[in-house]
């Protein structure tokens, strides 16, 4: 598929993640946290859900990206670390209803480990030449993996795995998005993940048509303090919903 028939920007892909992630997090943050949910989400919070698993492949695609154009990926890291620290409170208060908790961080922690190790990676695949500096990268694949799942960050191992084989595919667009959606559909139907993230696939369509323009009409400290906002502005819906209004 040739660029000029591809109709999808970088900003484009930035607002279906963000418009997707909104929308899983209503199901996320409120619906499965308020009283008439316990015993069973609904179908409302299920298609809520299922929509919302579009977002983090997508993420993830634009950090790889992100990781290939950037001029500095020192203060790249940089600012990834500063919205993950930012955004742990908001988390927090709306997925453990506490103002801190270190049981569960969040995505950003995730993003930072996946892009440490690209970093290694890239840097032991410009040191050894040919299929054998596969085997060093994936061994910095699997430690970041372990590392994300001792933390307990949103999407854990499987995350930070997912973006690897991302970056890995990232000389051929088709064939990256054939190995990363077949790696969603794999490791759900196994049993590794939630077969709900199965609908994780959907988003290599969109990304399937980038078309490579990385335009930025949206400002990239907007794009990363979305996040953190509508964190608080859901927690605080959920507070006044199910605490001070105390909707069943």
């Amino acid at each position: 598929m040739n660029n000029e028939k591809k109709m999808i920007s970088a900003d484009s892909l930035k607002w279906i993640a963000l418009i997707t992630m909104f929308i899983d997090h209503i199901g996320a943050g409120i619906f499965e946290k308020s009283p008439m949910f316990m015993s069973g989400h609904g179908a409302w919070d299920l298609l809520l859900r299922s929509i919302g698993r579009i977002a983090f492949p997508i993420f993830c695609f634009l950090l790889v990206e992100g990781y290939i154009h950037t001029h500095s990926r020192l203060k790249y890291s940089l600012r990834l670390l500063a919205f993950a620290l930012i955004s742990e409170i908001p988390f927090d208060l709306l997925f453990r209803q506490k103002f801190f908790t270190l049981k569960y961080q969040n995505v950003y922690f995730t993003l930072i480990l996946g892009y440490i190790c690209m970093i290694a990676m890239g840097y032991l695949k410009e040191k050894i030449k040919g299929c054998l500096s596969y085997i060093p990268q994936l061994i910095v694949l699997a430690l970041g993996a372990v590392i994300a799942q001792f933390m307990n960050t949103d999407y854990g191992a499987w995350g930070v795995a997912l973006i690897g084989v991302i970056f890995l595919f990232s000389k051929d667009r088709k064939i990256q998005c054939i190995i990363s959606a077949c790696f969603i559909l794999v490791t759900s139907f196994m049993g590794l993940i939630s077969e709900l993230e199965a609908f994780a696939a959907l988003a290599f369509i969109a990304i399937a048509f980038y078309s490579g323009q990385r335009k930025n009409s949206v400002n990239k400290y907007v794009f990363y303090s979305l996040y953190p906002i509508h964190l608080s502005v859901y927690a605080g819906i959920r507070y006044i919903l199910f605490t001070v209004l105390d909707v069943m």
